[in-house]
């Protein structure tokens, strides 16, 4: 694979992380040394050296040595994209450490997706997703096994986080630039965060150029910390999505019961999902030039089938209104994570593997929306597919 940076002269930067000593190795083995100011916060990770002609960082931490890929938004997914659940990176995790332990009919799926993405033929993104529910793993053993497979296979490739991927398909609702699977799926820093990027990191005078490489390194520093280290569960974070999800127990119940409401579901439906949008849907609007009289034509004319074509919202949207439709299926606080992440995959990658009841709703939804992911279940079904995409090796 062809590097994506133009430091011809720079051979390696190494960092260490406990100190902030940076070495930096010129093409003619030149080595300049300096400090930098990284993040005070150290964590597991104790070095990380840089190759750029490989795009390629190595990082030690909890007595292993695994390497990921640093590029920016120029990087463009050429392989094809394969998003795991929390479940099916659990069972990969589980096959690295010991393959017996895992079912035999899962054995071959994560046996070619090993070799795949170790030869840079496929890409497994993680997401924020990823990130909480790895962090919140009590077990110690567990959660560094589940951590450093993800960092190991994932290489830095992220799913931009799914808040920015929904303002994006917002503004295109209105007119602007449509996401794209490079918008998606990105090698660029802080991307699986909904933040900008930290542009005042201290690099005392290195110049842009290595700034710019230094602060990939530094990203990817706080990316494995997200990982690697335990941070329990926020307290007011699942007590929101607890009653994020408990709200749509008396609409689902009212559509059961009321003949009415229930003739009328499409638009039930549809105005709980763009209130669930808040503020981005009319910022969007109102970005794109629209007053107040034409935001509501569109709203009652157009709303509905702008956002089916779209491939992140329309999965949403199909998916809660299948769910609001069917009252006995009982949401709970984990689901948002599904629902917000499973339905943006679907739509962005080329294979997802997620929990059934998520998946099950987005093969419904297939018909409605634009073609996208390739939908299984269990590993086992999914390696078909897997080798087809991935053509002769």
């Amino acid at each position: 694979m062809s590097s994506s940076h133009s430091s011809a002269w720079i051979r390696m930067i190494s960092l260490d992380h406990e100190s902030g000593a940076a070495s930096i190795v010129k093409a003619d083995r030149e080595i300049v040394t300096t400090r930098i100011v990284v993040p005070a916060e150290q964590g597991s990770v104790t070095r990380t050296t840089f190759i750029p002609a490989e795009s390629r960082l190595e990082v030690v931490a909890v007595d292993e040595t695994f390497s990921m890929r640093l590029g920016g938004p120029q990087d463009a997914p050429s392989a094809p994209v394969v998003y795991l659940d929390q479940n099916h990176w659990i069972d990969f995790a589980k096959w690295r450490k010991r393959p017996t332990d895992l079912t035999p009919s899962k054995r071959p799926f994560f046996e070619l997706l090993d070799q795949a993405a170790n030869e840079d033929r496929a890409i497994v993104p993680i997401s924020s997703a990823h990130l909480s529910e790895t962090s919140n793993r009590g077990a110690r053993e567990s959660r560094l096994d589940l951590a450093t497979t993800m960092l190991h296979y994932s290489r830095g490739w992220q799913l931009r986080t799914v808040l920015a991927l929904r303002r994006g398909e917002l503004r295109a609702l209105f007119g602007g630039a449509p996401v794209t699977k490079t918008d998606a799926i990105t090698l660029a820093p802080d991307a699986i965060l909904d933040k900008d990027p930290n542009h005042s990191l201290d690099t005392q005078g290195l110049g842009p150029e290595i700034t710019a490489l230094v602060q990939q390194q530094v990203w990817a520093f706080v990316l494995v910390n997200l990982l690697l280290d335990h941070e329990p569960a926020n307290g007011a974070g699942r007590e929101a999505a607890e009653e994020w999800a408990q709200s749509f127990a008396p609409l689902a119940e009212n559509l059961r019961i009321n003949s009415k409401a229930r003739a009328l579901s499409r638009d039930a439906t549809r105005i709980r999902f763009i209130s669930d949008l808040g503020r981005d849907l009319p910022a969007a609007a109102k970005e794109s030039g629209l007053d107040s009289d034409q935001f509501s034509e569109w709203l009652q004319n157009q709303a509905e089938n702008a956002i089916l074509a779209t491939p992140g919202l329309g999965r949403m949207r199909e998916v809660l209104h299948f769910r609001l439709s069917n009252a006995d299926d009982i949401w709970e606080g984990n689901d948002l994570n599904d629902w917000l992440h499973l339905t943006y995959a679907a739509g962005y990658c080329d294979i997802v593997l997620g929990e059934k009841k998520t998946i099950n709703y987005l093969l419904r939804a297939e018909k409605s929306v634009p073609q996208g992911a390739i939908l299984h279940r269990r590993s086992a079904d999914a390696y078909e597919d897997l080798k087809t995409l991935l053509g002769p090796s």
